[in-house]
């Protein structure tokens, strides 16, 4: 052979396939069917654990932003429930959403400023208030004055963990799995 020429081989005898095989695209859909079964039965917990999770820091959101403002004006912020988004509630009922405003009388009049508003609770949720507390009085300090409370939330429909605010009279909530004395959470 001249050092110019080139060689070339075949590969005739050789055969590379690069698709699947009919039992391996079998196997193939059934593990993601299995596994599309699968999340899709665990889907509306997780739906429901999430408005949970968002309820219970929406609303520990509410605590934490009343506290500071009271202490930052160094006058007196009310945190109590409301069904019109408006005034306070004569009710511990806190389901329907509630109401945040600086105020010396702990009632909401027509010009003192609203600070926050929050919607009533999502689908299944229900929030219970501990002492039947019809409202959080934050004074100049952040203290919470009265007696130590808590706020229960609960999955009516058994999709979510509950879980509990538990409120100190230094102001300051604490999340948690149990009761705020280490007991398990009764839900209805």
């Amino acid at each position: 052979m001249s050092a110019g020429s080139i060689r070339i081989r075949s590969n005739r005898g050789l055969h590379k396939s690069t698709g699947l095989t009919l039992p391996e695209l079998l196997i193939t859909l059934a593990v993601a069917s299995v596994l599309g079964i699968a999340a899709a039965d665990s889907l509306p917990y997780l739906i429901q654990s999430n408005r949970m999770v968002t309820e219970v820091n929406g609303f520990v959101t509410a605590l934490q932003l009343a506290r500071s403002e009271a202490v930052k004006h160094g006058r007196r912020v009310v945190l109590c429930p409301s069904a019109d988004g408006e005034y306070c509630a004569d009710s511990s009922q806190w389901k329907q959403g509630w109401i945040l405003f600086a105020s010396d009388n702990r009632e909401r009049e027509a010009d003192e400023a609203l600070l926050q508003s929050g919607n009533p609770l999502g689908a299944g949720i229900l929030m219970r208030s501990g002492n039947y507390r019809k409202r959080i009085v934050y004074q100049q300090d952040g203290s919470s004055g009265g007696s130590n409370s808590s706020f229960t939330f609960c999955d009516t429909r058994r999709r979510a963990p509950p879980r509990v605010i538990c409120l100190s009279n230094t102001g300051r909530p604490r999340l948690t799995r149990t009761r705020c004395d280490g007991r398990p959470i009764t839900c209805p």
